[in-house]
């Protein structure tokens, strides 16, 4: 049975249109506010109705099952990251939550057949999207109940990494069997430095704040198709190097972040932006 709206095409549409509900945010009016409020649910909704069609019409992937994480990552990275720009929560909670995104992405790459999304990282998810939902509503009326909004933040926060202890049992005592590419393992979390060099100058970035949240955008989804290898390791792991070198030394003769994330975000199209953006072509296509 052919169907216009597959799952894989209603994932993707989650990820394209998360621009639309992280704009009407930055608009700062009420209106945009309960714009980007009923964009959000509606893109919510997505996360499971993508699941219902697969699981209803037979057309659960193994694309889909990659892809479904990864438009999650991309939806609460952004949107947290939008709503730490504009002050309603403190950075570290979101850094942290975001880090931990990071993390179980680099493990997936490495260990696929390990770390499958649990019933708890769905819950996960679920909690993380419907709060940025309910903080902005508290924003918009109790503005004064800030600290309440980061007080749940941090439980947020802290379930996440509850929510990953699964995760990391299982690639401990897989390591430990990974004895052959253990070295190129190791070699590959120097790689993580580049999208942590982009959650730590978050806050140094201002204005152009929106590149680290693309680039970001990228590395979740390129990291998300890409099983790692040896070559893979060391060739990003330079790179993330080089990158993250341009940021330091411009903040340190500088004290801004200007050409080195203009530089950043160049590089991040060409070498993420445009593979993913084909592979999501693929899938319009063919799926």
């Amino acid at each position: 049975m052919y169907l216009l709206i597959t799952p894989n095409r209603l994932t993707l549409l989650r990820i394209f249109l998360l621009p639309f509900p992280c704009l009407l945010l930055l608009s700062e009016s009420y209106s945009g506010k309960i714009g980007a409020l009923i964009a959000g649910f509606l893109l919510g909704i997505t996360d499971y109705l993508d699941g219902i069609l697969a699981r209803k019409y037979k057309k659960v992937t193994s694309i889909g099952a990659i892809l479904d994480p990864i438009a999650d990552k991309i939806f609460v990275s952004s949107v947290y990251l939008v709503l730490v720009y504009l002050n309603y929560f403190s950075f570290l909670p979101v850094f942290l939550i975001i880090l931990r995104e990071i993390l179980v992405s680099f493990l997936r790459s490495w260990f696929p057949d390990k770390i499958k999304v649990s019933k708890i990282a769905k819950l996960k998810t679920l909690f993380q999207m419907s709060f940025a939902g309910f903080a902005v509503i508290l924003y918009i009326h109790f503005p004064s109940l800030k600290y309440l909004i980061n007080l749940f933040l941090w439980i947020i926060a802290i379930f996440s990494y509850i929510s990953a202890i699964p995760y990391f049992h299982k690639v401990w005592y897989k390591i430990k069997e990974f004895r052959k590419n253990l070295k190129n393992f190791f070699i590959s979390l120097l790689s993580l430095i580049y999208p942590l060099g982009l959650l730590l100058t978050f806050p140094l970035a201002k204005n152009l704040f929106w590149i680290n949240v693309v680039s970001l955008s990228f590395f979740f989804f390129k990291r998300g198709l890409v099983k790692s290898s040896p070559k893979w390791a060391y060739e990003k792991t330079w790179l993330s190097l080089f990158m993250v070198s341009m940021l330091i030394l411009e903040y340190m003769y500088f004290k801004s972040l200007f050409f080195s994330l203009w530089l950043i975000l160049i590089i991040s199209f060409f070498k993420d932006g445009l593979k993913s953006l084909r592979f999501m072509w693929r899938v319009l296509r063919l799926q």
